[in-house]
């Protein structure tokens, strides 16, 4: 737009300070037609100046909008109008009755053109120009990134036979599939590389252990499978990731391949798709760089994905990931070195790099070595030529810093940094060096290995440290590992909890055979099951404090409630624990209150376990009951009452039936009196229309469910 010619055209339109006028006109400036619509209250406000690729706003300086908008600016006329101009006081409920016929048909005719018989809203014609001019717009920079990223990847070459043959190598798997013996001394068996069959005498095959196809030479996995039957035949299929690194004109390129491999009867059969790319800059060398510690350039580096279009069934290149769930991710995995030499980083800022010399020992990615690099190219270069590759790809500005010696800027002793060096430790191995340093204790160098592998630093065993040596907690860890099959990391956290557990139980946690447990885990879940059994003493030693006649009651009353037959049992528990027990298996309220105990107590009504007899001792349903046998509430697992308790309907009325012949007059007046309690309870809390607050039943008034759940012995 011509700024200066668009301000010194005179202003078209006046208005008052209540009500704002539009005026257009259109102008030509260089050869360009330009619509000029100005917007004024007594004061010039708002010029929109459009023609039909670029528009632009201008607010002269002394337009009461000066204040809020600037100058010149690109902001779409509808957010305009909305926010007033910046004008807290201009609000028109109809904004069309601004401008005159000769106006309006003026934008129509720009926006639509003059042969258009329709009429719209001038001010929807702004719009409908101005989103045109920001689609083209929008569409031409599509246009201009999708050429920019076509022109890139046609720079990627193909990847060579070497590549492919290696990558293929990292997921093969071949199976020899073997018929059963079937009391014969000969056995078919077919391989999967070459569908070749051979076989084999009895004892020089076994399904689970390796064997050499005498076709083709390859090694395979033996899988007994009855092929010949059509039993089903297992299959094999395995994902990996895979990456190749290139130097490709200035930048350096990481590509992401994801092998698909599959081997069953019929064959094998590897996909491969290159999933992703990461261009870094190479940038030049310089003999005075000495790297930036402050930024990590990722923002230099620039990632490409490759996407399927299911619409059209393109297959293309795009520098945006997918959106939603399902994005793209790109992982670390075994990484092709045949090509990596140091050639390919002379004349760039990776000159020095060595990667050339790490290629084989990288834990992590290229494009990660190199950022790291940026960070700090001489201690890199320096680890990796005094062939401390661990110690390199695991370094952080926060581990070597400061000035002097090498050992002084890793912050541990010389004689340490060659014991470091001499075992190729890592950044754990630094960490256990710096233990050493600090307390004096020596940790010998096989430990250390131990401990890197096993991804233990100290802080992770301190809770035993000051009672065990690194050797003899290796030792222990080992034999734990040959017991239980447990990887390393839950070994500890259960040595740990049990230790904690050990404490507050005021066990001596300093004596070995407390501290040292032969199965850790063994020692773990005892001293679990004897928490939670002190745990319920001393939740019932509370209930007997309060209510010291239940366990009495309970007793009292099992001949009377007790009944069972051939696929149901009601039992009555013997004492508080059994209840609490009962509460804690099914995750009901039952342990948690103690208004069924206070009930008890007063023989309101009592608590009975519902039983299946095929397994009597395991907790299936929780019945609060009345001297009579009206059963109140019965609920399982989670508070709930499940479809499965209908099926038990016909033995609670047969049981119901059986209590009712036991019952003497005491009985049946504490019933009466039971029955009355229980009325008032659910008149209390229509009253206060108390409701269920969680589960499956939030929401709904406790009264409606408590009386629907209720089964009165007297209705059987």
């Amino acid at each position: 737009m011509k700024r200066k010619a668009i301000e010194k055209i005179q202003w078209q339109s006046q208005g008052n300070k209540k009500k704002m006028m539009v005026a257009a006109s259109i102008h030509h400036i260089d050869g360009e037609e330009i619509l000029i619509i100005d917007f004024a209250l007594d004061k010039p406000v708002l010029r929109i100046a459009m023609s039909h690729n670029d528009f632009e706003n201008f607010v002269p300086t002394d337009s009461p909008s000066s204040e809020k908008l600037p100058r010149w600016g690109r902001r779409q006329y509808d957010t305009l109008r909305s926010e007033g101009f910046g004008l807290p006081y201009v609000d028109y409920p109809d904004w069309s009755e601004l401008a005159d016929r000769k106006t309006a048909d003026l934008i129509h005719c720009f926006a639509y053109g003059k042969d258009d018989p329709y009429h719209t809203v001038w001010h929807y014609d702004i719009d409908h120009i101005q989103r045109n001019i920001l689609s083209d717009r929008q569409m031409r920079a599509e246009h201009r990134r999708n050429d920019r990223i076509k022109k890139k990847m046609a720079a990627v070459p193909e990847p060579t036979d070497g590549f492919r043959k290696w990558a293929v190598s990292m997921v093969e798997n071949h199976i020899m599939y073997m018929l059963p013996f079937r009391k014969k001394k000969r056995t078919k068996t077919l391989c999967s590389a070459c569908q070749t069959q051979n076989e084999f005498e009895k004892g020089t095959i076994t399904p689970g252990k390796p064997a050499v196809c005498p076709s083709c030479g390859a090694k395979c996995t033996v899988k007994r499978v009855d092929y010949e039957n059509q039993n089903p035949v297992t299959g094999y299929r395995f994902s990996k990731e895979v990456l190749l690194f290139q130097k490709i004109d200035d930048e350096f390129c990481e590509r992401h391949f994801t092998l698909t491999y599959h081997a069953d009867i019929n064959g094998e059969h590897t996909d491969m798709v290159e999933i992703g790319r990461i261009f870094y800059p190479a940038g030049s060398f310089s003999p005075d760089w000495k790297g930036d510690p402050e930024t990590v350039r990722d923002k230099k580096r620039s990632t490409y994905f490759n996407k399927y279009n299911p619409w059209t069934g393109e297959i293309f290149w795009d520098d945006r990931n997918l959106s939603g769930g399902s994005v793209i991710v790109l992982r670390n995995g075994p990484v092709y070195t045949r090509n990596i030499t140091k050639k390919m980083f002379e004349g760039t800022r990776y000159q020095y790099c060595a990667m050339e010399l790490v290629k084989n020992r990288m834990s992590i990615t290229p494009i990660d070595y190199l950022k790291k690099y940026d960070r700090m190219p001489q201690a890199m270069e320096m680890f990796v030529k005094m062939g401390m590759y661990r110690m390199a790809a695991g370094l952080s500005l926060y581990d070597f810093n400061g000035d002097g010696k090498p050992w002084e800027r890793l912050g541990i002793s010389k004689k340490n940094f060659n014991r470091l060096r001499h075992i190729n430790g890592g950044r754990r191995a630094l960490n256990w060096m710096r233990y050493e340093d600090g307390t004096g204790k020596t940790v010998d160098d096989e430990t250390i290995k131990f401990f890197e592998r096993e991804s233990i630093d100290p802080d992770d065993i301190s809770f035993v440290m000051d009672r065990m040596s690194g050797r003899q907690i290796m030792n222990c860890i080992t034999r734990q590992h040959r017991q239980r099959k447990t990887d390393t990391k839950e070994i500890l956290r259960l040595w740990r909890d049990y230790l904690s557990m050990a404490s507050r139980m005021k066990m001596d946690v300093q004596k070995e055979i407390v501290y040292k447990p032969a199965d850790i885990k063994q020692a773990h879940d005892d001293l679990v099951k004897l928490c939670d059994n002190r745990n319920v003493m001393k939740r019932a030693g509370e209930i007997v404090q309060k209510y010291p006649d239940v366990d009495d009651i309970l007793w009292s009353i099992r001949e009377k409630y007790e009944y069972s037959d051939d696929k149901y049992a009601v039992v009555v528990p013997k004492k508080i624990e059994d209840i609490i027990y009962e509460g804690r298996a099914l995750g009901h309220c039952l342990d948690k209150s103690d208004i069924y105990f206070d009930r008890i107590q007063r023989r309101e009504s009592f608590i009975v376990f519902l039983r299946r007899i095929d397994d009597i001792e395991k907790p299936y349903y929780t019945m609060e009951i009345e001297p009579d046998g009206t059963t109140r509430q019965k609920r399982t697992t989670g508070d709930r009452q499940d479809k499965d308790f209908q099926e038990a309907v016909s033995f609670i009325r047969k049981w119901q039936g059986e209590v009712k012949k036991r019952l003497d007059r005491n009985d049946k007046n504490l019933a009466v009196q039971s029955a009355k309690l229980r009325e008032e309870e659910f008149k209390e809390l229509r009253k206060n229309q108390t409701k269920v607050w969680h589960g499956m039943l939030a929401g709904k008034l406790l009264a409606d469910v408590l009386e629907a759940d209720l089964m009165v012995a007297s209705e059987h």
